[in-house]
């Protein structure tokens, strides 16, 4: 009987494999189309990069992108409805370009034109009043000694449909320091489920893909620390980057899992890819005891 059931196996397992077929897909490349991301604060001028999109299955390395995707030399220009200004590159390494005259201001519309190799797309933002929180602090995580997260209350205005977008920055006079804004995974959210409701939540601390900070491959990675200084940045956002930011972390958590299901970015770009985008911000700095 044994010897009977390892044939039937065997058998089994050949006709599996007699079953098996090797399947080659010949994924078409991908039209070429201009990337943009792009935002505007109040008081503040905006800043965009711009680059294009590459194939999914291409070979990709952060020296091909910096080489071959980003675009130079394209004429870039936002207007207010009257004024007209000009947006020039300035870090040609990153495809990085602002403007010098025009500056945010709350409740105006902002259109925004890129015309780069033979392409013209198009976006328009509206610079929404910032939703200031009610109360933020630091508290240390349970089991952790010094290592935290930065707390908030929101009072959600009654009226739905607010979005909005999480950043923090340690100003401190140490090596842990920020040299910009960071935001960290799932940043953004909306009033869907809070909408007129007084809410409390937390962030860990963000940190860029591919850093090389100790604090960001160590224990501390994620955390505040007691005695840092930190900066945060709470921005009123319009549903069209909401859905652009929340697509983009779905995307970046799936990437490698077999099971996850496509999810298009939902950008604001006419004839491109990507997200032209006003900030509302709101600072408050935090001393974390």
């Amino acid at each position: 009987m044994k010897s009977n059931l390892k044939y039937i196996g065997l058998g089994l397992l050949l006709l599996l494999a007699a079953c098996s077929k090797n399947i080659t897909l010949n994924v078409p490349p991908a039209a070429n189309q201009l990337v943009v991301e792009g935002h505007i604060e109040p008081g503040s001028t905006a800043y965009l990069y711009l680059s294009h999109n590459f194939n999914f299955y291409g070979n990709i390395s952060i020296a091909s992108i910096i080489s071959q995707d980003v675009i130079h030399g394209a004429h870039i220009t936002i207007s207010d409805g009257s004024t007209v200004d000009t947006m020039i590159e300035t870090n040609p390494a990153i495809g990085f370009y602002q403007n010098y005259k025009m500056k945010g201001v709350i409740g105006k519309t902002y259109y925004l034109t890129v015309v780069a190799q033979g392409q013209t797309v198009t976006s328009s933002t509206t610079l929404l009043a910032p939703i200031k929180l009610d109360s933020i602090w630091y508290q240390v995580q349970t089991g952790k000694d010094s290592l935290g997260y930065m707390w908030a209350i929101l009072n959600d205005p009654p009226a739905p449909g607010n979005c909005y977008r999480w950043f923090a920055r340690r100003i401190n006079h140490d090596v842990n320091h920020d040299t910009t804004f960071v935001p960290p995974d799932e940043s953004v959210f909306n009033d869907q489920t809070i909408n007129g409701q007084k809410f409390e939540f937390f962030y860990s601390r963000g940190s860029f893909p591919g850093s090389k900070a100790a604090a960001d491959s160590n224990a501390e990675a994620g955390y505040f620390k007691t005695k840092d200084t930190v900066v945060i940045k709470f921005c009123t956002i319009d549903n069209a980057a909401y859905k652009f930011y929340n697509t983009y972390y779905f995307q970046l958590n799936n990437s490698g899992n077999p099971f996850g299901s496509p999810a298009p970015l939902q950008g604001n770009i006419n004839g491109g890819i990507g997200i032209w985008c006003g900030y509302g911000s709101y600072l408050d700095t935090v001393i974390c005891k």
